[in-house]
Formats: structure tokens, sequence, C-alpha cells
């Protein structure tokens, strides 16, 4: 039997977590907005390349909010020269995952109507469901996708109980019951064999982590379908790495696999070349 958490609690714990973190200095604007009612936090780092990259924050789809991974958005949008708008999506219980994917495409399809050229998503766990199922959802074109330690199998039948530094096993159930509106996960959606139609996709999980078997799988998928796609691993890491220390590794993938700015462009980045590294589908190795 799944255990019902305090929900108010988790929340509120992940805000004190986030008040707790100093802000990293960016030389930009951060500025809070509202696209058709959802809050909005847009990372405009000076000099920024025409686009937008809509991110969607971790938290088992339960928690979190826009303080969460402030300081992780304020790395992507430093070190990958384009804006950064994190979507602060509705949560389970009170909402469904189609709600809270529906939040994503609402920003996705505003920010294409206001004439912005480029757009890509992103996602850290629980967010890189929404990520993903808007990627699959929407007609506009992406220049890619990115997601660390991505929640890909919301059934939990990949999900590896005995990896040191995995998500909390009952908590990941309470939530996706909730989020998916599921009796059963058997029922829930395993999003790691679903890639028909994707962008190039940048998955950057740790190797410490329970859900490296469904990054791999999800990979793996990629090339079946054709789809771009690079899984990066990296070692040591456990769940929630942005959130420790490693987020600079994920922007030093993502600035080499999406080209978007010069790995030098936002200085302290490590080169990536000491990572992990597997690809699948056409272009290999570009």
């Amino acid at each position: 039997m799944t255990v019902q958490p305090d929900v108010m609690k988790l929340r509120a714990d992940a805000r004190e977590r986030a008040a707790a973190r100093t802000p990293i200095p960016f030389d930009g604007d951060i500025v809070g907005d509202k696209l058709a009612g959802i809050a909005v936090r847009r990372y405009e780092p000076t000099g920024a390349s025409p686009g937008a990259l809509i991110y969607l924050h971790g938290g088992y789809g339960v928690f979190g909010d826009l303080d969460l991974q402030d300081n992780y958005c304020r790395l992507l949008a430093a070190g990958l020269a384009v804006e950064v708008v994190s979507v602060d999506y509705r949560l389970a219980p009170e909402a469904s995952l189609a709600e809270s994917v529906a939040d994503a495409l609402t920003v996705l399809d505003l920010l294409h109507a206001r004439g912005v050229p480029r757009l890509w998503l992103a996602g850290d766990s629980a967010g890189g469901a929404v990520a993903c199922l808007a990627a699959e959802a929407t007609d506009l074109p992406l220049e890619g996708l990115l997601l660390t330690n991505p929640v890909l199998d919301l059934s939990l039948n990949s999900f590896d109980d005995d990896a040191p530094e995995g998500p909390d096993r009952e908590l990941s159930e309470f939530a996706l019951l909730a989020w998916c509106r599921v009796d059963d996960l058997a029922h829930a959606p395993e999003l790691r064999y679903r890639t028909e139609g994707l962008p190039p996709c940048l998955v950057v999980v740790g190797d410490r982590d329970a859900l490296v078997p469904e990054a791999r799988a999800f990979v793996a998928a990629c090339g079946t379908t054709g789809v771009r796609s690079r899984l990066v691993v990296l070692p040591g890491a456990g769940h929630g790495f942005v959130s420790a220390g490693r987020a600079p590794d994920v922007v030093a993938a993502a600035v080499s696999w999406f080209e978007l700015a010069s790995p030098g462009a936002f200085i302290g980045l490590p080169d990536s070349s000491g990572l992990t590294m597997d690809e699948q589908g056409p272009s290999m190795g570009a």
C-alpha cells in the first residue's frame, strides 16, 4: 500500500531548501512574468542569441516552484547564451500530468506567437516527463530537448531499487499515481519508448541514479526511430545533481550538443570531454 505523504510539508521543505541557497551572480536580467496566467521567470543573459529555452523544474510532480532550481536556470542562460523561461506549472494532486503539460504548451505557443525564432524544451526529473510530453504534443518545430535525470518510465517498471542515490520509491509511487490519474502504475505512460518525431535530445543522468535504465532505454529508442540523441552519464552523481554542484557539467554538455554558444562563453564551465557519452540516431558524432 502506498503511503500518502504530507504534500504541504514537502512543498514547504522544498521552498526552505531553495531559500537557503545563495544565488549565483548573473550578467543579465531576471524578470518575473505571467503568460496566460501562468507564472514564469525569464532569465535573459547579456548578449543573448535569439530564442528561448523553456524549463520545467523537478519535484516528483507534487512540489517545486520557480525558486527550486533558480541557480541552474541562471547557469543554463549564461552558459548557453539564450533566454531561459522557467515555468511554474500546475502540480499534483490538485492537477493532473495532462494539465502540467498543457501549461508548458501554453508557454511554448505564446513565445512562438510573439515571434521567438528558436525554441528548446528542458526538464529535470519529473519536469523531464512534462518536457517530453510537450515535445510529443506540439506541432511547432523545436531545436532540441534537454533532459536531466528525467522520469521517463512513469510505471516505475525499470526503476533500479539497488541504485544508491535515486529518488524515493514510495514518494514516486504516490506522486505518479496522483499525477497520472491512474489506480495502478501499470497504466502510467512509459515515455522511454515514445521517441517518434522528437527533436534532437540530450539526456544527462548520474551513474548512481535509479533512473539510469530508463535513460538508456530512451536513447536506444531514439536510435530506433531516427532521432538524434546523446546520453551523458555523470560519474559519482545521484538524483538531483543539478542542485548539488554538477549543473556546470550539464551546461558544458549542452553547449557542445546544441551548439548554442562557445564552450568559453561561461567562465568556469568544465570540459565535457571526460564525461561518459553515448550517441544514437542519424549524424552520430556530429
